[in-house]
């Protein structure tokens, strides 16, 4: 599988500000998405539960840390597949352990549970994205923070936390390796195809 192919029509599903496109090769179509207009660099707005766009429109959806911010990800998940040609390919990057970090921040996701939302899909690559050593950097911050009063001390205090903290996520190459690694996973990734 190659995601750089050149001709190939690319949706970004959730883009925001488009950090992971200068991923793709120069010649992909790529589509950027977002449900908020005042977004850079957008080619629609619109909803991910109703995806304007005809069945069979793309070869590859990409969403990275989206679906955790729409009411009902199995809407979603069936829209992007109608919108898929056949053989076409979904790529995810999903939270599971992961603090409250927007206003509409409604799930997260076990790797068992994305392979069940996208059980129409072949898997064709699944890891844990991000360890247990990401959760407790962003987690220790915030839980902290409860802590100090007035918010003006408190940001200055979580930016100055999450410097320290940050050696947590550095732990995580010691167990890179371990069996048991999804169980305290931070986030997943995850590429499936349309049967």
């Amino acid at each position: 599988m190659n995601l750089h192919a050149p001709g190939r029509r690319v949706l970004n599903l959730g883009s925001g500000l488009g950090g992971f496109d200068y991923l793709l090769h120069p010649s992909v179509e790529m589509v950027a998405m977002d449900i908020c207009p005042s977004k850079p660099n957008l080619d629609v707005v619109g909803d991910a539960h109703r995806l304007p766009f005809k069945n069979g429109s793309f070869d590859i959806v990409y969403s990275i840390a989206v679906l955790e911010h729409v009411a009902k990800p199995w809407i979603v998940a069936d829209e992007i597949f109608r919108i898929l040609k056949p053989g076409g390919f979904v790529v995810l990057e999903l939270p599971f352990l992961n603090v409250i970090h927007d206003a509409h921040d409604y799930f997260r996701f076990t790797d068992l549970g994305i392979r069940s939302l996208f059980d129409r899909f072949v898997v064709v690559f699944e890891q844990v994205s991000a360890g247990g050593g990401s959760f407790l950097s962003i987690f220790s911050v915030e839980y902290f923070a409860q802590f100090i009063p007035g918010e003006v001390f408190r940001k200055c205090l979580k930016r100055i936390f999450l410097y320290f903290s940050v050696v947590f996520k550095f732990l995580d190459v010691f167990i890179d390796s371990s069996p048991n690694l999804r169980i305290t996973a931070n986030s997943f990734s995850f590429i499936g195809q349309k049967k």
